[in-house]
């Protein structure tokens, strides 16, 4: 085999090194090709492994923190140096941790705990997780178009009350309950609707909830299952578990209109 060959020789095999697919006899052939060659396995290999893998595992598209990608710049300046000449053999293990290919393509030595490091670092960066007390205070500060109205009490459910807030512009919005029953879950929940007449005919789905604490206030967001253009009306009601994709209003709990 002449030199050129050997180094796509070695090329092929140090890309199958960064996947984690070697055999015992390719890692062996690796390992012999470093002797001959002079030459270390070019690290970008395992790079590009880790950056591919992170890019899946990330959940979100946030932006890139200036700081992380400041020191993979970095990271790809050095790697752009000529390899490192070795004098010594260089010890390769074709084995993978099984705890490796629980991801979806496996990855190795550094580049595994650089995949772990980036993930943990991007998590730490996001924001706090906030309390639905917290995000409707919020919402009050960021919306132009907040709406505010009361919930009354219907039926049996008079001591029912609350406000809802909404912003159309963020399409987010809040309701702040009390005097509601505390529900069992395995055997009825609460279920929002939104009457919005520019939307649809019917009722737009708005969650279904829990009242966890008899009496106590509790603000629960809303999820409404379509975009909302004009909500006139926003109704609760008490539906079996999992909710209904269209309600009967057998059982009406609290109304707040315009």
């Amino acid at each position: 085999m002449n030199p050129s060959d050997q180094k796509l020789r070695f090329d092929e095999l140090s890309a199958g090194r960064a996947m984690g697919d070697l055999s015992l006899e390719e890692a062996r052939e690796l390992v012999l090709l470093c002797i001959e060659l002079g030459i270390t396995p070019d690290p970008a290999f395992e790079l590009l492994a880790a950056a591919v893998e992170v890019d899946f595992l990330q959940d979100s598209e946030e932006p890139l923190p200036a700081g992380l990608a400041a020191r993979l710049h970095k990271c790809a300046d050095e790697m752009a140096k000529p390899p490192v000449i070795i004098t010594s053999p260089v010890i390769i293990t074709p084995n993978v941790p099984a705890w490796q290919k629980i991801i979806r393509s496996p990855l190795t030595g550094w580049a595994t705990a650089a995949a772990i490091a980036i993930i943990a670092f991007l998590s730490s960066t996001r924001a706090p997780q906030v309390s639905p007390a917290q995000a409707e205070a919020r919402l009050r500060t960021e919306a132009r178009d907040l709406i505010e109205r009361n919930f009354a009490g219907l039926g049996t459910f008079k001591d029912a009350g609350g406000k809802v807030i909404w912003s159309d512009q963020l399409q987010r919005g809040y309701m702040t309950l009390s005097g509601i029953p505390v529900n069992d879950p395995t055997k009825a929940q609460y279920q929002l609707w939104i009457v919005d007449p520019k939307r649809d005919e019917a009722p737009v789905d708005g969650g279904v909830f829990d009242i966890p604490t008899d009496g106590s206030p509790v603000v629960v967001p809303i999820a409404a299952k379509l975009a909302l253009t004009n909500p006139q009306a926003f109704v609760i009601t008490l539906e079996q578990p999992g909710g209904v994709v269209k309600s009967k209003q057998e059982q009406v709990v609290a109304l707040a209109k315009l």
